[in-house]
């Protein structure tokens, strides 16, 4: 049976329609949008051009009206008949600004497809006339492949010794330095310089000693504090959970009210002035079964769709591949490399809560050290930073209030202990 592809119906004209309608009428709400969605997304190449268009003026801080489009395009020598047409039609359109995100990963998953398609009918001509051995070809197959996963990837190539001292005295010039990512603890920045993009910090603790209170601070603190784009992947907990987390942790209320689902009077109001303090924070939660493959493809649809600054997948243990015959051990290996991997590709930080194993509780000290990781020591070579958490205890053996954070790895810095307070009951650190 012969399969063939219609990238005709990979297309979604109404939307790319409706992204010039909203951008017309509402350029500062849409201009998000605008600088992460590239015309050449677009299946009409005209709507495309025009997109781009309009692109160029939020850029120059411009007005975008059909007058300023058609202008741009006159002086560009790719104004139309046609191009005439959609400016007055599509841009006179009204789209509401809140429906545009929805128009623009429409256009921007379809142009993917469109990419895949190409990909696959080059296979196709690959597996036909490539020359060499099966294993040649599968490799030449894959290249083609790789080309859809990592659009965002520089294709610069390797940087020879002039490129790379330029590169360096770039970042280290004045106001040139790109800064790290706060941390909600000042103390633990004080240690790693905070959080940076293509790294990945573990948080390794015992269950019940905080690794996922930790880094769902990170994300908010993040997406509130700093406005960057976080993405939690709970592997553990469903949605509503998360939520609850991060609400009980922003309004400081009870968490066990909200696990009981009996939250007073009180703690609502705390919960809904929270709520409205913080507006509309760029952080997505997804609680669906996914494999490591699955969370590779969502990373990326989030990098190219409105970015990507940190990335928490919760928990490290349980991530699956998609080879689910290998031993426990390498395939724990394969998600650590592959999560490493990922950072670097995307340029965005990846938390990783870990799972410990119960070695520590049977010595002397019961502070945790890296060797205690449970299943794979791949994880001390991907991570660049590994913070174990610990649960201080009095000589009676009862909680003292405090959590230890023992950065037992950091490879761009000094290794150190820090004591921060511990309020599990609201689930937040510091």
């Amino acid at each position: 049976m012969t399969v063939s592809i219609d990238e005709l119906t990979l297309q979604a004209p109404d939307s790319e329609a409706a992204l010039l309608g909203a951008v017309g009428h509402h350029p500062d709400a849409v201009a998000g949008i605008l600088e992460q969605l590239p015309g050449a997304d677009f299946y009409d190449p005209i709507r495309g051009q025009m997109w781009d268009v309009c692109r160029t003026l939020s850029a120059e801080h411009e007005p975008i009206t059909p007058v300023t489009v058609a202008r741009r395009m006159v002086e560009a020598n790719t104004w139309s008949d046609r191009a005439q047409r959609i400016v007055q039609v599509d841009m006179a359109s009204a789209t509401p600004a809140t429906h545009a995100a929805r128009h623009a990963e429409a256009v921007a998953d379809l142009a993917r497809r469109r990419e895949m398609a190409q990909a696959i009918k080059r296979a196709i001509g690959l597996v036909n006339d490539h020359p060499g051995e099966a294993s040649d070809v599968l490799a030449a197959v894959r290249a083609q492949f790789d080309t859809v996963d990592s659009p965002q990837q520089e294709t610069g190539g390797p940087l020879g010794w002039d490129a790379l001292i330029d590169e360096f005295e770039v970042v280290h010039a004045p106001g040139g330095s790109r800064p790290g990512i706060p941390s909600p603890w000042w103390e633990l920045d004080d240690i790693l310089g905070g959080l940076f993009g293509g790294r990945v910090y573990v948080f390794g603790g015992r269950p019940g000693q905080g690794k996922s209170t930790a880094a769902l601070n990170v994300a908010m603190h993040a997406a509130v504090e700093s406005g960057k784009q976080a993405l939690v992947i709970s592997k553990e907990m469903p949605s509503v959970d998360v939520t609850g987390r991060i609400l009980a942790a922003g309004a400081e209320v009870p968490l066990q009210e909200i696990n009981a689902r009996k939250v007073s009077d009180l703690s609502k109001g705390r919960i809904r002035e929270y709520i409205k303090r913080v507006g509309q924070p760029p952080i997505t939660v997804d609680a669906r079964p996914r494999s490591l493959a699955g969370i590779k493809t969502l990373a990326r649809a989030q990098h190219h769709r409105r970015g990507l600054d940190v990335l928490v997948v919760d928990y490290l243990q349980l991530v699956r591949t998609d080879t689910p015959s290998r031993s426990r051990e390498q395939e724990v290996a394969e998600v650590s490399r592959q999560l490493k991997e990922l950072a670097l590709e995307l340029d965005c930080v990846v938390v990783l809560p870990a799972q410990l194993n119960r070695e520590s509780q049977k010595r002397a000290d019961p502070r945790p050290t890296m060797s205690d990781l449970r299943d794979s020591g791949q994880i001390e070579q991907d991570a660049d930073a590994i913070v174990l958490l610990h649960r201080e205890r009095n000589e009676k053996g009862e909680p003292t209030g405090q959590i230890l954070f023992i950065v037992d790895k950091n490879r761009h810095g000094p290794t150190a202990e820090i004591s921060l307070g511990w309020h599990g009951g609201y689930g937040s650190i510091g």
